[in-house]
This record gives C-alpha cells, structure tokens and sequence, in this order.
C-alpha cells in the first residue's frame, strides 16, 4: 500500500493516469497450483480483492488521478516488465524484511524488474517514510562517465521540479580519489577532476532551464555509504543504470543493490538509454 500510494502521489504531481497490475499465477495456469503450496490466509479470491481494494484506496486518496486496476496472467517481472514498455515510470514495493518475503522471494521483484524495464522503476521499500519529507529534496548519485543529456539527471531535474525542491548531486569517490586529495598542493579538499565531473554532468544551464536549484557534492568513500547519509530525509534518490555491452538486460552494481536493501526513501532506477 505504501507503494501504491507514492504511486498515486506521483501520477498526480505528473498529470499521469495510474495502472495498478497484479501479476496472478493462478490466471496463467487456471487455478493449477495447489493450496498447500500458498502461504496462510493467501486464496485467488483474497488477492482479487485485494486489487479491488487498491483501486478504491487510490481513487479515495486522489479523486483527480483516474486509476485503474487489473489482473494479468503471468510471473511478476515478466508481467511488469510488459506492462512498463510504454509507462511514465513503473513503482514496485520491495519488502526488505519478513517471513512473507522468504516464502514468496518478493525481494527479487524490485531488481529483476530494473534489470529489464525500460522506463524509470522506483522501488518503494517497507521503510520508507510516509508522505513528503519535511526536507524536500531530490538526489541524484552522479558515477564517472555521467553526461549532461543521461536520462537519469535529465529524471532527477524533471522530479525536483515536479516537486519544487532542490536537487542534491552527489559524486562519491572511492580511495583512488582520496589519494589525490591528500596530495593536493591546495588543501582544499575537493579534486578537479571530481568538481568537473558535477558540473559536467548537471550543467548550470540545464538546471535553469528546469529553474531547480542544485547542490553539488563530492564525498570521500564508498558510493553507498555517501548515499546512506544523503537520504536520510530525501523524497527520492535516482540512480543510472547502463546497458550491458550487447545485452537487452541492465546491469545493477553492488551500488544499486545496497540502495535497495538499505536507503530510507525511494530508490529509482533509470537506464542510461531512457529517452526524454
């Protein structure tokens, strides 16, 4: 439901109609798989009600976004996958912890259904916090060979503007960029290098024109840790994801990973290629 709801949340700051899909076993294989295989209290009917519920939970909470809920035959990811192709953004929950999830495996929807989508999937944990943080900010995890026109900054601005906050873009830089802080004759504490690569990346101009204003960070250490810290009262974090070299599927880093297991807000997940 906390997923559902930032869902809605979001068709409305867009202007988005809202798809709600449940992926149902029981609708591919026609009520094949027996009973004592389910957890208990779990029936065909329980969950069908429980779609019917999510629309009217929806449409009580956003009278103005038109929702609409369904069934579809098939496994998880491959139905949301499919029902994605053409979607704004695609937002799954992710249950970090609990029995259910280690009878179900729920915890391989979220990252099997980033690895193949081709729009923008956030995945709402079980953790996150309810509604808009007090802070309101957007952040954006800038990596080494980010460009200004990669989806995933061109994402980040569209949802700070969307929700009239700043936007954070954080570079972290792991040893090798530690070593030339320590051997810069400025004692500043910040590289070049890193700088450069922020600015390149979310260029002034394109900030303007979006009228957001950004915050650029460079942070010493592990990606995750950085990134730990930075969301401690985000909205979102927005993370790129690339291609692998001739593969349909992206490929999620140990980074993407650990956002997922471990960040407090909504983790969204973009492919590099995601057109504007």
């Amino acid at each position: 439901m906390r997923a559902l709801d930032w869902a809605e949340d979001e068709a409305a700051l867009h202007g988005r109609p809202l798809r709600i899909v449940h992926a149902s076993v029981w609708e591919r294989f026609e009520g094949a798989t027996p009973a004592e295989d389910l957890p208990d209290g779990w029936t065909e009917t329980g969950l069908q009600e429980t779609v019917t519920n999510a629309e009217s939970r929806a449409r009580q909470r956003r009278p103005e976004v038109r929702a609409h809920a369904e069934v579809l035959p098939g496994e998880p990811v491959d139905v949301l996958v499919q029902a994605g192709e053409d979607a704004f953004a695609l937002v799954v929950g992710h249950r970090r912890h609990g029995a259910l999830m280690r009878h179900l495996s729920i915890g391989y929807i979220g990252p099997g259904v980033a690895a193949r989508a081709w729009c923008p999937v956030v995945v709402v944990g079980d953790s996150a916090a309810e509604g808009p943080s007090a802070d309101r900010q957007v952040v954006l995890g800038v990596a080494e060979g980010t460009e200004a026109d990669a989806a995933h900054v061109a994402f980040a601005l569209q949802e700070a503007h969307a929700r009239g906050c700043d936007l954070v873009a954080i570079h972290a830089r792991g040893r090798r960029g530690m070593r030339e802080t320590r051997h810069d004759p400025s004692g500043l504490g910040s590289s070049p290098a890193a700088d450069a690569l922020l600015s390149a990346a979310v260029p002034a101009e394109a900030a303007l024109e979006c009228g957001v204003v950004v915050h650029r960070q460079v942070v010493d250490g592990p990606a995750h840790h950085a990134l730990l810290e930075a969301t401690q009262h985000a909205d979102l974090l927005v993370l790129g994801v690339r291609h692998r070299h001739g593969a349909i599927r992206r490929e999620l880093r140990p980074t993407h990973h650990a956002a997922l297991r471990h960040l407090p807000c909504p983790v969204a997940l973009v492919g590099i290629r995601w057109p504007n």
